[in-house]
């Protein structure tokens, strides 16, 4: 019995001690960084597998990037073998090998300890520029992979803890802003280095016999968790269809069908029925669609069920060769991470809602917001930006409103949003507006939350812009009778001509005094409008989240000077019934 207790709490704190050494590679990424994408907008993860490559802890920052780390040490195994040695570092980006998508670089550093492969550590991390025919490396327009950036294979970066000089500079000089490459690099190498340390301090506390069987069974407690989950949910077969607006190059929308099957505790996700991968970059690589049909599933099975590989020992996904979520190379996909990656979620969330209402949450944002790149006047270097301070929010769900500026929801509000003042410091651009957007938030008993007005002008004397995203078409979808979110909209003031901006553009050339304004989508609403407490909608309305005609004519709440008139509201609700 004393030896059963100190393996459960030895099990129990160095689980806890790895996810607080992730979080501590996570600070260490964003203080450490170069660019605003990594020290402003967080757009990074942190996770730690076992010598295996299974994944046994991560930080929960953006999690289609950490939750694919596995699959990134996985690829470096399967190339390197035994060949792996203390001192080593590995890079990768592939996603036919192992990555999300080009932009997303993993850095992987494995750790020894008493002369045994004990763990990795990775970190992966969107850079600003990875190469290709488009600066920042999203080409809405691109037709295979080469045109979007350089491919990286899993390769060894360093070797006895010294930099391969040859690799890191062929690597760096095929981007644009060679400096900042190294720069953020070198941060994740560091933050995994750090990560190493406290690994080793660890061990030294324990040892690697123990070490290693409280991962072990951390990873099958987790799954004998999660098994009982799924069997909890009705056996059946649960479908629902998705689309994205277009490819970029077809005016059809593109369709994401899935039948999510639970028998007993195994849980099959199929997407059989998806369309063919198309011509533009809205392919997404296996890496990213396996990792987003995970993130839906343990949603909906429970926010205590650890985030590690054995939850993912029980959930199996079929992905058809030449569908849009497995195509064939050399398909270009750079914009996977966020479209198809947010509607695959959505879209298994839409299925797994009538297993059981209640769980999962109504449509968050599509993400479109353009890129803009030229060179800084009052520097003179070249810079790439992003417009993140357009991010939309999130959808409802049972028990609580959408939360405002959450972004898509392949990354869960992960990514943060860096103040108008330090974009105007980082890029050549003066914010016009950037407030909560009125009658953007799709109505419910708990509605979505509001989506975004963001405007700006730029001052570059040449530059350009891209537009790339979705949710032009479709709008974040409702549950149990909530209405649909909002559509992201964007005009571009080009020498004072407004044009109206499509989902996915070429890249469009900017005058001086240029302006970009936004829209982005209001989250999707849960439940019936007419059940929303009439306090909640009039608080609406002062907050400037509804206007009073939305409030009559959606919530049929009836809003005077002196407040909710309760006798006229009782009235019209029973009218609209």
């Amino acid at each position: 019995m004393e030896q059963r207790m100190e393996d459960i709490i030895n099990r129990t704190v160095i689980a806890n001690r790895l996810d607080s050494i992730t979080g501590e590679m996570g600070l260490a990424l964003e203080h450490s960084a170069h660019s605003p994408i990594f020290a402003e907008a967080c757009d990074f993860a942190c996770c730690i597998c076992d010598s295996e490559g299974e994944l046994v802890s991560q930080l929960s920052g953006i999690p289609i990037l950490a939750t694919a780390g596995s699959f990134s040490v996985k690829s470096v195994l399967r190339r390197y073998g035994n060949d792996i040695a203390d001192g080593d570092v590995f890079i990768i980006n592939d996603p036919y090998d192992g990555g999300n998508h080009l932009p997303d670089i993993g850095i992987i550093t494995p750790v020894f300890a008493e002369g045994e492969l004990l763990f990795f550590c990775v970190s992966r991390a969107h850079h600003g520029d990875i190469g290709g025919s488009t600066a920042g490396s999203y080409n809405p327009k691109a037709t295979e992979i080469f045109q979007e950036g350089i491919r990286i294979p899993p390769t060894r970066l360093m070797r006895n803890r010294e930099m391969l000089e040859d690799v890191l500079t062929l690597i760096i000089h095929n981007t644009r802003n060679p400096a900042m490459m190294k720069s953020d690099l070198l941060a994740q190498i560091g933050s995994n280095r750090l990560a190493a340390k406290r690994i080793r301090e660890m061990v030294d506390t324990y040892s690697v016999a123990t070490v290693r069987k409280a991962v072990s069974e951390t990873l099958e407690q987790t799954e004998i968790l999660t098994r009982k989950r799924i069997a909890a949910v009705p056996d059946g077969v649960y479908c629902a269809t998705e689309y994205i607006d277009d490819d970029g190059f077809q005016e059809e929308p593109v369709k994401i069908q899935v039948a999510v099957k639970i028998h007993g505790d195994r849980m099959l996700v199929d997407f059989e029925g998806t369309d063919p991968q198309v011509k533009g970059f809205i392919n997404t690589s296996v890496v990213t669609a396996t990792t987003a049909s995970g993130i839906a599933a343990l949603w909906f099975l429970g926010a205590d069920i650890p985030r590690n590989g054995g939850a993912f020992r029980c959930i199996e996904v079929n992905l058809p060769k030449g569908s849009l979520v497995n195509p064939n190379e050399p398909a270009p996909m750079t914009l996977c991470t966020l479209t198809p990656a947010s509607e695959i979620i959505g879209t298994i969330f839409q299925a797994l809602d009538q297993a059981e209402s209640g769980r999962v949450s109504a449509g968050y944002c599509r993400y479109a917001g353009p890129s803009y790149y030229g060179i800084d006047p009052r520097t003179n270097r070249f810079y790439v930006g992003f417009s993140f301070c357009s991010t939309g929010s999130g959808g409802a769900m049972k028990g609580m409103d959408g939360k405002a500026y959450m972004s898509a929801m392949s990354n869960f509000g992960g990514v943060k949003t860096p103040n108008i003042e330090s974009n105007e410091v980082q890029y050549p651009h003066l914010t016009l507006w950037h407030e909560m957007d009125l009658d953007t938030a799709g109505p419910g008993e708990y509605r979505g939350g509001a989506g975004m007005r963001f405007a700006f002008e730029i001052y570059d004397e040449s530059s350009d812009i891209v537009m790339f995203g979705d949710g032009m078409k479709f709008a974040p979808y409702g549950l149990r009778g909530g209405g649909k979110g909002s559509l992201n909209k964007a005009i571009f003031v080009h020498e004072g001509t407004p044009i109206t901006m499509e989902s996915k553009e070429y890249p469009r050339h900017v005058s001086k005094g240029d302006r970009v304004y936004l829209n982005s989508c209001g989250g999707g609403g849960w439940g019936n409008a007419l059940d929303r407490p009439p306090e909640k909608v009039y608080n609406d309305v002062l907050d400037e989240i509804i206007s009073v005609e939305t409030a009559k004519t959606i919530y049929g709440v009836v809003i005077t000077e002196s407040g909710v008139d309760k006798d006229a509201t009782r009235k019209l609700r029973e009218e609209m019934r």
